[in-house]
């Protein structure tokens, strides 16, 4: 009966991570970050990102790197120069620790971006969020990650309470752990993403536009 029980387990997350992967192939959104695996321009991506429409990041992000392309230009900007960028996106309270974050990456890392939780999590300015995306998305890892939009994906989906600081409650991490399709974690986690900011919505959730209201227990009882 365990089997059993197992074996319908699996193929329901199966099931789910098609879906959403089917559903991304079609409606997923494109930006350059997604288009690389280079790390040092991943991890600059997510650090703009943090609270920030992506729309609003690309200008921003592309002329950032064409400035700053590497560790070493980085670890050379001053504070000021860094914070004409950060500045465009409401972020230039960030400038000063994106400037230790260059000198960390160049003396701690000799310019390379370090691929552990624990020496990501060390440096100024990566949070839990962006240490996963940074494994997953330049490491290609099978790691999760869970920020608010994805709490509300999964609270809608399992009927869970995503308000407040939903991100901090383990239960949505270890959903999305179990549902994570081993070898495809990039486009799930960008599915999600995607399906949070196109269709499940903070107010209004187009629910007959998902690939998941079959499943969606907002969906059922709304």
């Amino acid at each position: 009966m365990v089997q059993r029980n197992e074996g319908r387990q699996h193929s329901s997350r199966n099931e789910f991570a098609g879906l959403l992967l089917n559903w991304y192939k079609k409606k997923g959104r494109e930006f350059p970050w997604r288009r690389c695996r280079e790390p040092y321009e991943i991890l600059i991506a997510e650090i703009m990102l943090q609270r920030t429409k992506a729309d609003q990041v690309v200008p921003v992000y592309l002329e950032f790197l064409k400035r700053f392309p590497d560790v070493q230009s980085l670890s050379r900007a001053s504070t000021a120069e860094i914070a004409k960028y950060f500045s465009r996106l409401g972020l230039i309270h960030r400038a000063k620790l994106v400037k230790k974050l260059g000198r960390d990456l160049s003396k701690r890392f000799c310019g390379r971006i370090p691929n552990t939780v624990s020496d990501l999590r060390s440096l100024p300015s990566v949070g839990e969020y962006v240490a996963d995306a940074v494994l997953c998305f330049a490491f290609d890892l099978d790691v999760s990650i869970v920020d608010s939009n994805v709490c509300r994906v999964i609270g809608r989906v399992f009927d869970l309470d995503s308000r407040g600081e939903a991100r901090r409650d383990p239960r949505f991490k270890e959903i999305m752990d179990e549902l994570l399709p081993a070898g495809k974690a990039s486009k799930f986690n960008w599915a999600v993403i995607d399906l949070a900011s196109i269709v499940c919505l903070p107010r209004k959730p187009l629910c007959p536009a998902c690939p998941l209201n079959s499943k969606c227990r907002y969906a059922v009882t709304t």
